[in-house]
């Protein structure tokens, strides 16, 4: 099979979620291969809206996404990065030095 893409993906098994409807919506999904602009997801059924955002929480990572193929539960995205960075986690009460 001959490699399409620009950039080749890394395989990963990443918690990543899905959020649509202005953010009022969300989802959680495995992220199996990624890359700056594209990745392939898993969901626990075959039903995704076209466009959302996508975060890889692990990678500090967020993206608009674009459902490029559907096969199953798994779908291919391109993404657009998201300039601004992601809120970090807010620390336990005990790391908060109380």
């Amino acid at each position: 099979m001959t490699e399409r893409r620009a950039v080749s993906r890394q395989r990963t098994y990443l918690k990543g979620v899905l959020s649509f409807q202005n953010g009022m919506a969300s989802e959680d999904c495995f992220v199996r291969n990624f890359a700056a602009r594209g990745a392939q997801i898993e969901l626990a059924h075959p039903h995704a809206p076209e466009t959302f955002e996508l975060r890889v929480h692990a990678r500090g990572f967020r993206a608009a996404a674009r459902v490029a193929w559907r096969r199953g539960v798994r779908f291919g995205l391109t993404l657009e990065p998201i300039a601004t960075a992601m809120p970090a986690p807010r620390p336990a009460a005990r790391d908060e030095g109380y």
